[in-house]
């Protein structure tokens, strides 16, 4: 039956699609090549503190860059990336090309670039799938500008919650401040709903490390061990996608650019100490990992001394019948106790009397 578990988790993990994709090492060379078979939807909203207008495509239309000389701010979120649909529209928006390429560049790390005219902000989103344990990585594109900010995420087909979906929800709440601020407030909010996220995610990997602590102290097994292992991946996996994301949060934290307004840095701040703390515990639950991979192995080794030690007391308890009975049990003509009534009672009753004696001085030592 373990052995049937084993091979599942096994089977779970490793041919698991995107884990295989996740191993992939980063080429900047290597630019999305998918055009025709990548499903793209555009959602634009432009408002405003008194206006609101949102809509959903699948195609871009011209007519959707931002309004010349109005308050409106717009922004256009691309789910789904193509070579296509990016250059289009960064194309329609003045985007520097080389911000176009990192679009296309998926598996980067995340990073912060300033263009004087644009702000970029590259940055992963995670989500956890329940069926594998599997932390799964999307790659989140912001390009903020005068009046308009674009993000593009490059997962269509999803099988998590957005994070972005609650702030579109606020995006309809006129008293909402997200409707009374500038783009550089929107860019805060997406970077702040993603940071948020990886909390949720976090608590998912401290649920599996209590599960195993539990495991390892009540019913240590074999599949521990494959436990262990796969969550330490996964909290690799975690920490090695989180961690530049501070660099990110404190470029606009501390950015110049006219596109960030001096009073929205401190919120850029607030994320900043989010993503702070998430890298804190993701250290934290790391250690905690080889802990319990520590007490594992610790367990294994006490039950295995505990098996040693009743072998060698077994042994040591017989060594003096083993003694006796090869003494007696040569072939000599004269041996004591050979002809003596009852003598092999009394040798008998003599081999119990000094395992007995062995016994009590064993306890008086405190050996077991």
């Amino acid at each position: 039956m373990f052995r049937k578990a084993y091979r599942k988790t096994i089977g779970q993990i490793f041919s698991s699609t995107e884990r295989k994709k996740r191993r992939n090492t980063f080429n900047p060379k290597r630019i999305l090549s998918s055009v025709a078979d990548t499903p793209v939807t555009y959602s634009l909203f432009r408002y405003n503190s008194k206006d609101l207008e949102s809509r959903v495509s699948t195609h871009w239309q011209k007519g959707d860059k931002p309004l010349p000389e109005t308050d409106h701010i717009t922004w256009i979120n691309v789910d789904g990336v193509s070579k296509e649909a990016v250059e289009q529209i960064c194309s329609d928006f003045g985007v520097h090309p080389l911000l176009a390429e990192d679009i296309l560049s998926l598996g980067q790390r995340a990073k912060a670039d300033d263009m004087d005219t644009h702000l970029f902000a590259l940055m992963p989103m995670l989500y956890y799938n329940n069926n594998t344990g599997i932390v799964q990585i999307e790659q989140l594109c912001i390009v903020l500008g005068q009046g308009f900010l674009l993000s593009f995420q490059a997962d269509p087909q999803r099988n998590s919650p957005d994070p972005l979906h609650s702030l579109k929800d606020r995006l309809k709440n006129e008293l909402a401040p997200v409707r009374k601020k500038s783009g550089d407030y929107l860019a805060y909010c997406i970077m702040d709903a993603v940071v948020d996220d990886y909390f949720t995610i976090l608590e998912k990997l401290s649920d599996r490390l209590e599960q195993l602590e539990d495991e390892v102290v009540t019913h240590p097994n074999d599949s521990i061990l494959l436990k262990v292992t796969l969550l330490r991946h996964e909290l690799m996996v975690v920490k090695r996608a989180i961690t530049p994301v501070r660099e990110l949060i404190n470029a606009f934290w501390h950015s110049e650019n006219p596109l960030i307004e001096k009073a929205n840095r401190k919120y850029f701040k607030d994320v900043y100490d989010h993503i702070v703390l998430a890298i804190e515990y993701t250290d934290n639950y790391r250690e905690m990992a080889i802990n319990v991979q520590d007490l594992y192995m610790n367990k294994v080794n006490t039950r295995m001394n505990e098996v040693m030690k009743i072998l060698t007391v077994v042994t040591t308890l017989l060594a003096p019948a083993t003694v006796i009975g090869g003494i007696f049990g040569m072939n000599f003509d004269r041996i004591p106790f050979s002809h003596v009534p009852n003598g092999f009672m009394y040798t008998v009753l003599f081999m119990l009397l000094c395992s007995v004696s062995m016994i009590w001085i064993f306890k008086r030592k405190d050996w077991f």
